[in-house]
């Protein structure tokens, strides 16, 4: 009998987004703007370049979109995945819970209406400035980002 737990698509996205952090690294530094992103060649990406607290919890966001870590059934030696439906609402959770977490406040809208930004806006621009900290490593960011997942049931 296994003890293994599916893990919820909050939980999910917070332990890929860790996993990409750990296995690329963390990129800090300037983003690019608009104009000079849209000049970058394509042909430069690279699958394991680091990237920011912010592209690898997006990045989560796609491949959780589908799966789930338990969702493979072995059989004869093959690995088949059974797919989840895409819940936006799901996604929002994640980045509620992660950016709350990080900012080591509940985030509400008197924080950035202020501002003249949308909620999302607003929590995206948390994980960006967070990953850009001074003297933040990846294995500390993977920590901190696991550390933010609520608890299995």
């Amino acid at each position: 009998m296994s003890t293994r737990h599916r893990m919820s698509r909050t939980q999910l996205v917070m332990e890929l987004t860790a996993r990409r952090i750990e296995t690329t690294g963390l990129h800090q530094g300037a983003t690019l703007n608009e104009k000079d992103w849209a000049s970058y060649p394509p042909a430069t990406y690279a699958p394991d370049a680091p990237c920011s607290v912010l592209h690898a919890f997006e990045r989560a966001q796609r491949l959780a979109a589908g799966r789930t870590i338990r969702a493979g059934a072995r059989r004869h030696g093959q690995v088949t995945v059974r797919p989840r439906a895409y819940h936006p609402a799901e996604f929002s959770e994640a980045l509620r819970v992660l950016s709350d977490h990080l900012s080591d406040v509940p985030i509400t809208p008197d924080l950035y209406r202020p501002l003249g930004l949308s909620e999302a806006d607003y929590r995206l621009t948390v994980l960006s400035s967070w990953g850009e900290s001074e003297g933040l490593t990846a294995a500390a960011a993977a920590r901190t980002i696991r550390a933010a997942a609520p608890a299995r049931r």
